[in-house]
């Protein structure tokens, strides 16, 4: 009995607890280090034969904390249901786990156990092993809490064997082992045998202690606290069990702190120190009171009997018999119930009542050889027997097996040492061949570089002497008397000056690049050189209305390299003016940190966007932008060049509609000895171009218009004073302008440049032809792309010739003419032909245009409203726009061309009509006075109206 009793104060079954992976790994002997990881891949893909779990422990973390998110029974069993429909395998699993533990706690072992048996089941067909070993622990400690020792030792026995079979060594994992050892343990004890209790305990107690398991270590030293008790060292037993006592209370245990109690109460109990033992066992009560593990409760209830009893004090004794024969036969507890029978029998012995304590012995005779008789206690020790020699048979076969596989791992390990150094002696072939041919690329491209920049630099010091003497003589021409010469000279000029700067950039960047030369080094105050350089700008920004800013925080003395800041600064503020509106602002600010010159440049521009920004710096780099004139992109990527040769950083912020500002962080160093002369220095701004607007030319009827539209008002005078001569010429500086010009203008021709900001020639292009008033107006483009392609789109957007820069003023002049003179051609012919031919020489916009034209027309002479201006209204046109649309298209004047029509009508009723009279045709016609009808029908047709009809028969 007693034996018993302190079996079941081990079973507390230790909570899961949440786990992490860890890893381990054998040491295998090597030929060469070199080859170390690749054999060990080898050895490893040999030796494997374990498929892994098919769950991570992201997915196990996940479905267990669903399941501990759910609390009750009820709620347990519905999310187990839901799961398992959901297909979800390992939540399902999990929840039955939980859900057997909580009945269990309730002490419904049976129910318990067809939940565990279930989740065992499962995690078994999906080959799940951790959660298998789980719930084979599960259904063993359900089967010890029913007094099945011998079942619940074979299912603690397979739950061990698995954890040792398994090659992880999770948490999880090695948890079960513990779980394992301390069932077996508990078994072993209950069956007396103390030895290998003792054994199994220790080794789930170290595992524990691995784990840092503070709940895992308070079950293993109570056990092994019970087992010392029970060999009278009472010492010992009270250092283990305060040992449990402690890790209980730091793992915040009511269950395992309330055991505790009831061990002191036993220590106390065979010292007779009666009233301490009765007060840990009131103790242990009060914490189980409150619990729904009645199992357990029991423990308590039945020792505060035994204390009561041992004390005298019958009517206490009676009463906790009487609680715990209640709980116990309502959880159907053999053990507890032989405990309590025999409590019964020595107090009804003790009585005199005789009869009843016989009853009782015999009650507790039956109850403790359904619990544990002969029969029962030889068949555990026979299957340990059995396990003890199958493990024994098992781990012969295995050494066998290892040693037949640790000599096929070595023969297949040297076959793939010898191939693998085969193949690396193939590679070290094939990666010495290739480094000898990058070698050889390398020299080449090198020496290709060389070139390259050579005749860069050659070829852009060739461009300064024809440039030479263009500035020169273009110097020359201003000097002459004709106005018209001087302004073609300063245009000359002006071009001239603007190719040259770009060669001396292209220049910079190949002598940056290629280091030519070494940098001319001074040493000096930086802030008075910039200074000066941003000085040179104050007038431009004045004239644009713009803010200039230099903030100096202090004064920085270092050596640089004049040239250099020069360049850096001309670009950086002429390209901040260039993006600035008016009454913007730029700002440079420049200050010393540690060893480093820090300098912004700043502005309140239209920004710049991430694309644009990402390749700001690349040469010859141009983003798609408003502004006119936008560069060349080489600017930037000289800056670029001169940051990184000084061992610099520059780098951009911007926002779009807001403005952009340029890091620069330089460092300082004081070696030169060489002083800057500032006066000496150079510092003559690149500011944006500023020419001159072309002016329009003033209008003459009788003239032809042309609207030239480009963005570049040098070449835009230019086209215009090759025609201002014959033809009224008009300007506009980009897409959206020229077409509100020619919308309002109604030139006679359109010139328009392919590459402008915003509004694109092609553009321009499609929505003249795409307009019913301006869509009869022929367009030349002149661009500076001459591919196929670009052709190809451009008269596929309605262009009627396509005319490449640099053109030749003569091609454009014939250009212009033969588009003209066929353009009359087409109306002269349409004025001279039949109705039919009319129709025929005319494209099928100002065919439409005209249609629509004449039923306006008709439908004012039905309301005697026929009017240039009424007409025009009903076109959406103004009578200035209809007047050129119809002389461009027929050679008619609006109020000709309705003549016409009403002529065409008064023919037509005379022709039709023979019942109405001629001063009636003459009303419908829009004629108030018929002479004046006589007057216009025969100065058409050359017969009076009478003459007509009666000619025709009527």
């Amino acid at each position: 009995m007693q034996h018993h009793k302190r079996g079941l104060k081990a079973s507390l079954q230790p909570l899961n607890e949440p786990f992490s992976e860890t890893g381990e790994g054998k040491n295998l002997r090597l030929i060469l280090s070199a080859l170390a990881a690749l054999i060990s891949i080898c050895f490893l893909l040999v030796s494997c034969g374990r498929k892994p779990v098919s769950f991570t422990p992201d997915e196990r973390k996940v479905a267990d904390s669903i399941v501990r998110s759910t609390h009750g029974i009820d709620s347990l069993a519905s999310l187990q249901k839901r799961l398992e429909s959901e297909g979800d395998r390992l939540g399902s699993i999990i929840a039955l786990r939980e859900w057997g533990k909580v009945l269990r706690n309730e002490s419904r072992f049976e129910e318990a156990l067809n939940v565990h048996s279930k989740g065992q089941q499962q995690a078994e067909a999906i080959g799940d092993t951790l959660e298998w070993v789980q719930a084979l622990n599960n259904i063993g400690t359900d089967y010890r809490r029913m007094g099945v020792l011998d079942v619940a030792q074979e299912y603690h026995y397979r739950a061990w064997t698995l954890s040792e079979e398994c090659t992880d060594t999770s948490f999880t994992a090695r948890k079960n082992r513990a779980i394992s050892l301390n069932g077996l343990g508990n078994i072993y004890m209950t069956l007396g045998n103390y030895e290998r209790a003792d054994s199994a305990l220790r080794l789930a107690l170290k595992v524990e202690q691995q784990l840092h398991s503070a709940l895992g270590q308070a079950i293993n030293y109570a056990n092994l606290g019970s087992i010392f008790e029970h060999h009278g060292e009472i010492d010992s037993a009270w250092v283990y069990y305060r040992k449990s006592m402690a890790r209980n209370q730091e793992a915040g245990s009511t269950l395992g702190i309330s055991l505790c109690h009831t061990y002191f109460g036993s220590l106390y109990k065979e010292s007779r120190q009666y009233d301490k033992a009765t007060e840990e066992y009131e103790t242990a009560y009060r914490l189980m009171k409150a619990s729904k593990d009645e199992w357990h409760a029991l423990n308590s209830l039945i020792a505060l009997a035994d204390i009561y009893h041992t004390t005298g004090n019958d009517a206490k004794e009676m009463e906790y018999l009487g609680k715990a024969k209640t709980i116990a036969e309502r959880i159907k507890s053999p053990e507890h119930l032989t405990e309590i029978h025999t409590l019964y029998y020595k107090h009804y012995k003790r009585t005199g009542d005789y009869r009843t304590a016989l009853s009782s012995y015999e009650q507790a005779t039956v109850l403790q050889d359904s619990v544990l008789n002969m029969e029962k206690v030889n068949r555990i020790q026979n299957t340990s027997l059995n396990i003890e020699r199958s493990r024994q048979a098992r781990e012969m076969g295995e050494a066998r097996h290892k040693l037949e596989q640790e000599r096929t791992t070595r023969y297949v390990g040297f076959a793939i040492l010898g191939g693998v150094l085969l193949i690396l002696s193939g590679v070290l072939a094939i990666v010495l061949y290739t480094n000898r041919l990058r070698r050889r690329s390398h020299l080449a491209l090198k020496r290709l570089s060389a070139l390259r920049e050579n005749f860069f630099t050659n070829i852009t010091h060739e461009f300064r002497t024809p440039l030479t003497v263009i500035l020169g003589l273009s110097h020359n021409l201003q000097e002459n008397d004709t106005e018209e010469v001087r302004e073609n000279a300063r245009t000359i000029e002006r071009q001239g000056k603007g190719l040259l700067t770009l060669i001396n950039q292209l220049l910079d960047i190949s002598k940056i690049k290629s280091s030519v030369g070494n940098p001319d080094w001074h040493n000096g105050n930086i802030t008075v050189h910039l200074t000066m350089i941003i000085e040179a700008y104050r007038d431009y920004a004045r004239s644009r209305n713009i803010d200039l800013y230099f903030f100096a925080k202090e004064v920085v003395e270092m050596d640089f390299v004049p040239d250099y800041v020069s360049k850096v600064m001309n670009n950086l503020l002429s390209n901040a003016f260039k993006f600035t509106p008016e009454y913007g602002k730029v700002s440079v600010s420049v200050w010393r940190e540690g060893n480093r010159l820090l300098l912004d440049v700043s502005d309140t521009g239209e920004g710049m966007d991430r694309e644009t920004l990402s390749h700001i710096f690349e040469p010859f780099y141009q983003a798609e932008t408003e502004v006119r004139n936008i560069g060349t992109g080489v600017g930037l990527a000289l800056v670029k060049q001169i940051i990184d040769a000084v061992e610099g950083s520059i780098t951009v912020e911007s926002t779009v509609g807001k403005g952009t500002t340029f890091h620069i962080h330089v460092p300082i160093h004081n070696d030169s000895k060489r002083k800057v002369a500032h006066e000496m220095i150079d510092s003559t701004p690149l500011l944006p171009e500023n020419e001159a607007t072309p002016a329009d030319s003033e209008s003459e009827d009788s003239r032809c218009r042309l609207l030239v539209i480009e963005d570049n008002r040098d070449i835009a005078a230019y086209i215009g004073s090759l025609f201002a001569d014959r033809y009224d010429v008009s300007y506009a500086s980009n897409g959206k302008e020229g077409m509100e010009m020619a919308l309002d203008l109604m030139p006679d021709l359109i010139i328009t440049d392919l590459m402008m900001p915003g509004m694109d020639g092609l553009e321009v292009c499609r929505q003249v032809r795409g307009n019913e008033i301006i869509n009869h107006i022929p367009i030349i483009v002149v661009t500076a792309k001459i591919t196929e392609e670009e052709r190809i789109r451009g008269l596929e957007a309605g262009a009627d010739a396509y005319i490449v820069k640099p053109f030749n003023a003569d091609e454009l002049r014939t250009r212009v003419e033969k588009l003209l003179d066929r353009h009359r051609l087409l109306r002269d012919k349409f004025s001279n032909s039949t109705d039919t031919d009319k129709e025929q020489k005319l494209t099928d916009a100002e065919r439409r245009f005209l249609a629509k034209a004449v039923d306006f027309i008709y439908q004012l002479l039905d309301k005697r409203h026929l009017e240039v201006n009424t007409l025009a209204e009903k076109l959406c046109m103004s009578p200035r726009q209809l007047h050129r649309k119809l002389v461009a298209i027929t050679g008619d004047s609006p109020a000709s061309y309705m003549l016409k029509i009403k002529m065409q009508k008064a023919r037509n009723l005379l022709e039709t009509k023979p019942g109405l009279t001629i001063e009636d045709i003459a009303d419908r016609c829009g004629f108030e006075h018929t002479p004046n009808f006589y007057s216009a029908f025969r100065k058409m047709y050359g017969v009076t109206p009478m003459d007509y009809r009666r000619g025709i028969g009527i």
